[in-house]
């Protein structure tokens, strides 16, 4: 379903693909999400694990855009260059944006590994995207929005997709 259609007041579990998609403009609907949550229409729920994978994929996006990457494997690159990691600070800005938004930040808990176990025997989910899942399951929140058609038949969940990538 599209991000414009989701309820005032709603509570939905964002993934890390709508932030990426909001942050290089590719999605009008994205962006327009993370407004609403940020003017409490939309509440807004941030699992922590998504967070750390934003800001992993925004500082190699960062790295490529300075040229400090070249071939496969950035991150090993950058592991082994701690001083071209010192030198990047736009993610770190693009991050304190997001956490500034109001987003509840949710951490992952014991009980959210032995539920995203179960879930990946169910349907076939990678373990991050499991993870994100359990912790809708263990706060009861039946909408989640992510660009992952992984997530459109799963029971009982609410699935909002952007349809306007790569429109503009």
């Amino acid at each position: 379903m599209n991000l414009l259609l989701i309820p005032s007041e709603q509570p939905v579990i964002i993934d890390a693909n709508i932030f990426i998609y909001a942050n290089q403009r590719a999605s009008t609907q994205c962006v327009k999400l993370l407004e609403r949550c940020a003017n409490n229409e939309v509440y807004g729920i941030l699992p922590a694990h998504i967070l750390a994978e934003v800001m992993h994929v925004l500082m190699l996006a960062e790295a490529k855009d300075k040229g400090l990457l070249k071939g496969p494997n950035p991150a090993k690159q950058l592991s082994k260059n701690p001083q071209r990691v010192k030198s990047l600070n736009r993610y770190e800005s693009l991050i304190r944006d997001l956490l500034a938004i109001g987003l509840q930040l949710e951490p992952l808990l014991r009980e959210d590994f032995i539920t995203a176990l179960t879930l990946q025997r169910q349907y076939g989910l990678l373990t991050n995207d499991a993870l994100f899942l359990a912790i809708a399951t263990r706060l009861r929140v039946t909408s989640i929005v992510s660009a992952d058609s992984v997530f459109k038949n799963i029971q009982g969940i609410f699935h909002y997709s952007p349809d306007d990538l790569n429109e503009e």
